[in-house]
């Protein structure tokens, strides 16, 4: 009889990870709060690459280094099997001035990352972007036909242990989950789970604003002073995004919306003439260092804790999930 494994979450993490277990031969259950991806993967803008890498360590460089690989096969899977498109476009990021050309010189020296100047800017041709939205769907999709049972609008309320062991857990509607393996990948949601998270993990709101765009084409991610604008095959434009510490108010705060508006339109001129189609938010799991945690509870001998991914769930999710499942 396969092991069964419990994740806790329908984020991008949580997926990867039940997808994972189950090219191993595990049964795998995941326990959604409110639809697969609702959250902050489908609120994520899709760019596969850390904007500034050059201000993290290598550890972290190293776990976003495979990501556009993953996903170019991933589209290509989709596409082929399911006739399903993600949207993956091998677009580049400019960085626009100013910006600390030594660092990234160097950066770009020890990283063996290959960088071209264009113009008074920065070129990183490497990078590229993804429909968020579009690969949570799709991906729903995929994990149904495997034969993965997912549960959605359910909030996991307790866990249950003996000693060192998690038996099982309890959602809002006192329903049972029995498992063998317990992953915890609810991103900011995990604090709240999990009482010894809770000074470790935080959710920080980002907002990101959607654009119409129909006669303008950008060919690169562009990026300046934190704040980043790509468009979408349907020709939107995204720009994003805000970094508030609101913990998890819903309240809609204009003043950090419109700063992030103004930002975006002193990048590309052009967005002036730009009606706001729409805007949305996530809550991201922010962690003291940036590194995301990927290893076994410390308290418990079967239950693994896959959060704390911040900014970077979609980029560095592939790969911390390959490195948390081949322990087993």
């Amino acid at each position: 009889m396969n092991k069964n494994v419990i994740i806790i979450g329908g984020g991008i993490v949580g997926c990867l990870s039940a997808l994972e277990f189950k090219k191993k031969g595990f049964d795998v259950t995941i326990i959604e709060k409110s639809r697969i991806g609702e959250e902050s993967s489908s609120a994520a803008a899709g760019i596969l690459y850390p904007l500034m890498p050059w201000n993290y360590n290598e550890k972290f460089y190293e776990l976003s280094f495979g990501a556009s690989k993953f996903y170019e096969e991933l589209s290509k899977k989709f596409i082929k099997d399911f006739d399903k498109d993600i949207e993956f476009i091998n677009s580049g990021l400019i960085i626009l001035p100013p910006y600390d050309e030594d660092k990234i010189l160097e950066w770009s020296e020890r990283s063996k990352t290959k960088i071209l100047k264009k113009d008074k800017s920065i070129l990183i041709p490497e990078v590229s972007q993804l429909n968020t939205k579009k690969l949570m769907l799709f991906l729903k999709e995929y994990l149904l036909s495997l034969d993965i049972k997912i549960f959605e609008n359910l909030s996991v309320l307790k866990i249950k242990t003996e000693k060192n062991i998690v038996d099982a857990v309890y959602t809002a509607n006192n329903k049972k989950f029995n498992g063998d393996i317990f992953v915890l990948a609810a991103g900011a949601w995990s604090s709240i789970i999990h009482d010894k998270l809770r000074k470790k993990i935080k959710p920080i709101r980002g907002q990101i604003i959607e654009y119409s765009a129909q006669d303008f084409i950008i060919e690169n991610i562009l990026f300046s002073n934190g704040t980043y604008i790509l468009q979408r095959k349907n020709r939107s434009i995204i720009a994003g995004s805000t970094l508030e510490d609101v913990g998890f108010s819903d309240q809609n705060l204009v003043e950090p919306l419109s700063d992030l508006d103004y930002r975006a339109k002193k990048i590309l001129n052009y967005l002036k003439k730009c009606k706001i189609k729409k805007t949305w938010y996530g809550f991201r799991p922010a962690i003291d260092d940036n590194f995301p945690i990927f290893s076994k509870d410390e308290n418990y001998e079967n239950m693994y804790i896959h959060s704390g991914h911040f900014r970077y769930g979609i980029t560095m999710a592939p790969a911390t999930t390959k490195i948390l499942v081949s322990h087993f």
